[in-house]
C-alpha cells in the first residue's frame, strides 16, 4: 500500500515522536511518505499552524483561514501523491487531510492514532466522521466508537539509561507547562515539606506551551527562592540526565504517559497522580500502587515518603521495556495496516509501485 504520515506541527513532542517510529517500521511492507514541517519529512512544508495547543473559542477561530489553506494545499498533495491510507497523529492533521482526502477518489482509508483523548459533542462527531479506522494507546482510552479500534502501546523511543542511586530531596516534573500537567501540585508539595521541615529542590522541565501558566509558575516558584530550576524545554537525551532523584507526574489528564513510562524503565522512584492513565500503567507493569496519590499536596507528601523509603524492585525496568517495546509497537502497527488492506482488498504484503 501507499501510506501518508502527515502532521502539520513542527515540533517534537510524542505524537511526532510516535509518527516516526511507525513510518520506520511501516517502511519494510509499504512506500511511505512522511509529510510535515519537520526535518525527517520525507516531503517537507512550511510551518503555518500554530505549534501551542488551540486553547478557547477565539484561538480555534483565527486559526481557521490557516486551516482553510491548508485543506487546499493538502488536496494537492494528496491528488499527486494517491495514498490507499493516511495515517494521522494529531487532530488538526485529521481535520484537514479528513476533509482534502474526501474529493479523492477511490478515497484513501484514513487511520486515527488517538493520543489524546476522542473530544466531545460536536467535536468527536466531527472527527468520527473523517476517520475510517482508530488506534487507541490505553484500555481507558478505548470507549465505544462506531470505528473499528485497534489498541497499540505507543514505544519508547529512546528509554533513559538505567539509574544507580537516588538523590530523595532531588524532585523533579517532566512534562510541558500547561494546566493539565499541573506542575502548581509538584510546587504545593515542596512548600508543605518546607513548612513540615523536610528540605527539598525542584526541578520543571518542559516548554512553556501556556504562557499564562508558565508565568504563574515563574510567580510560585520565586515564592521558593533557590529551590525550585524552571529547565524549560531539553533535548529528549538531556531531560533524564536532569533528573537525580523522585520523579513526579501530577498531571490532572493523561492518555498514555510516556514520561511516566521512561521513568519505569530507568528505574527512577516516582510519584504521580491516581488518574485513570497512570493506574493503567503501573498496574501493567507491576509497579507500586503506593506511589499514586490524590491530586492534592498532602497525598502527594505520603506518597514521596513512601516512594523514598521503597526503591522500585529490580524487575520493573524489564517489564516496562517489554511492554513499550518499539519492535513490539512495529509489529502491532503493521498488523493494522494488514487488517486495513485486507478490507480494501489490497495486498498488504506487495509494496505499490
Amino acid at each position: 500500500m501507499r501510506i501518508m504520515l502527515p502532521t502539520v506541527y513542527d515540533t517534537h513532542g510524542g505524537s511526532t515522536r510516535v509518527l516516526l517510529a511507525a513510518a520506520e517500521a511501516l517502511r519494510a511492507e509499504h512506500v511511505v511518505q512522511v509529510r510535515g514541517p519537520i526535518p525527517e519529512a520525507d516531503v517537507r512544508t512550511p510551518a503555518r499552524f500554530p505549534a501551542a495547543p488551540l486553547a478557547g473559542t477565539r484561538a480555534k477561530l483565527a486559526a481557521l483561514p490557516r486551516l482553510a489553506g491548508l485543506i487546499a494545499r493538502e488536496a494537492a498533495a494528496l491528488r499527486a501523491f494517491r495514498p490507499d491510507v493516511v495515517y494521522v497523529h494529531d487532530e488538526p492533521s485529521l481535520y484537514v487531510h479528513g476533509l482534502a482526502a474526501r474529493a479523492l477518489r477511490p478515497r484513501p482509508t484514513i487511520v486515527w492514532h488517538l493520543h489524546a483523548g476522542a473530544g466531545q459533542g460536536l467535536s468527536r462527531r466531527l472527527r468520527e466522521a473523517l476517520a475510517d479506522r482508530r488506534i487507541v494507546i490505553s484500555r481507558h482510552g478505548a470507549d465505544a466508537s462506531r470505528l473499528p479500534t485497534d489498541r497499540v502501546r505507543n514505544p519508547l523511543t529512546a528509554p533513559p539509561a538505567p539509574r544507580e542511586g537516588c538523590d530523595p530531596a532531588a524532585l523533579a516534573v517532566v512534562g510541558a507547562l500547561t494546566p493539565r500537567k499541573n506542575q502548581m501540585l509538584a510546587l504545593d508539595t515542596l512548600a508543605l515539606l518546607a513548612r513540615e521541615g523536610e528540605g527539598a529542590s525542584l526541578a520543571l522541565i518542559g516548554p512553556p506551551l501556556n504562557g499564562a501558566y508558565a508565568q504563574a509558575l515563574r510567580r510560585r516558584a520565586a515564592a521558593c527562592p533557590g529551590a525550585v530550576r524552571l529547565l524549560g524545554g531539553l533535548p529528549a537525551a538531556a531531560v533524564w540526565e536532569e533528573v537525580a532523584g523522585i520523579a513526579l507526574f501530577p498531571a490532572l489528564r493523561e492518555n498514555q504517559p510516556l514520561a511516566l513510562a521512561e521513568a519505569l524503565a530507568a528505574g527512577i522512584p516516582f510519584v504521580a497522580t491516581d488518574i485513570p492513565a497512570h493506574r493503567e500503567m503501573v498496574e501493567e507493569a507491576g509497579a507500586d500502587p503506593a506511589c499514586l496519590a490524590l491530586p492534592e499536596p498532602a497525598a502527594f507528601a505520603r506518597a514521596l515518603r513512601h516512594a523514598r523509603a521503597h526503591p522500585p524492585d529490580p524487575g520493573l525496568r524489564a517489564r516496562v521495556r517489554a511492554l513499550y517495546a518499539p519492535a513490539r509497537f512495529a509489529a502491532e502497527t503493521r498488523a493494522v495496516m494488514r487488517a486495513v488492506a485486507l478490507a480494501r482488498n489490497l495486498d498488504a504484503a506487495r509494496p505499490a509501485c
